[in-house]
């Protein structure tokens, strides 16, 4: 497996090193290819269709569509139709993404962004997100002044408050009067389980990275996500079995003895009872 690289042969733009890349042009990524990403990645289809797998979901996004994908996702066997356009827009998630209130959507909406990464776009939201897209191009290939990296960065965060916000509409997502301190808690719970990669299921243990009790962490988790921290874990895990299955060679006992399970038998049972397979009915699955 490789990182998803933008070579020189392709026609893009880059700022600060590749922390943002913007390409309208894919065609030219060798096909049944497998990549890791470290960026989030927005691609916007104007034309035709491109078919792929994310994260081991089969995904599809035709014109007029919108994908989503948050970094450590893995894509593969790509195919797009003959007519296949896009805007493809990938940054990493750092300083540019200073925005508290865009880190607080993203918190919000990760899980289902995980699972749902495509949404429709309304005559409206195509143009914006596309006017948005184009200003940045625009500003980007301005000449250098002082200000650019800081008008950029603030012209992508709204860029990606407007994104968020069309993945987001579909979710029923109660409103909710927290703190910022709570955020905060429940955005460092969120991002240590994903660095974590399944390998902490306990809610004990991060409550205790996070010097709270579990009684307060389910609190802060319930009342900013509508779910448990166990959901959390268990969908951030569930992900990292999958992916471990379809593209690594590692055998059942290995994949189980590095997400820390106690034994293959419980791996086994863990994966069958949220998926509904055994692991190795899932490795054939992808393996024919």
């Amino acid at each position: 497996m490789k990182h998803l690289e933008i070579t020189g042969h392709l026609d893009y733009l880059a700022l600060n090193k590749q922390d943002i890349i913007i390409l309208d042009n894919i065609r030219d990524l060798p096909e049944n290819s497998t990549y890791t990403t470290e960026h989030v990645l927005v691609m916007i289809c104007t034309t035709g269709k491109i078919h792929f797998d994310y994260d081991g979901q089969l995904t599809t996004v035709h014109n007029g569509e919108l994908f989503l994908g948050v970094p450590g996702s893995v894509l593969s066997d790509y195919m797009v139709s003959p007519d296949f356009v896009c805007k493809l827009f990938a940054v990493k998630p750092t300083e540019v993404m200073a925005s508290r209130e865009l880190h607080t959507m993203i918190i919000n909406s990760v899980l289902h962004i995980k699972t749902h990464p495509v949404a429709h776009l309304t005559e409206s939201d195509a143009e914006d997100v596309s006017a948005y897209y184009d200003l940045i191009c625009h500003r980007i290939r301005q000449t250098e002044h002082r200000y650019q990296n800081g008008e950029v960065c603030s012209l992508i965060n709204a860029f990606l408050l407007r994104v968020v916000g069309i993945m987001d509409s579909g979710l029923d997502v109660k409103e909710t009067v927290s703190s910022v301190h709570g955020d905060q808690l429940v955005e460092k719970f969120v991002w240590m389980v994903n660095e974590d990669c399944g390998r902490k299921r306990p809610v004990e243990y991060y409550a205790d990275r996070l010097n709270i009790t579990p009684k307060y962490l389910s609190t802060l988790v319930r009342n900013t996500l509508g779910r448990t921290p166990t959901d959390v874990i268990k969908v951030v895990t569930m992900k990292e079995i999958e992916r471990r299955l379809r593209y690594s060679t590692d055998s059942i006992k290995q994949i189980s003895a590095a997400l820390n399970f106690p034994n293959t038998s419980f791996f086994g049972k863990y994966f069958k009872q949220h998926s509904g397979m055994t692991p190795n009915s899932y490795r054939k699955k992808y393996h024919k």
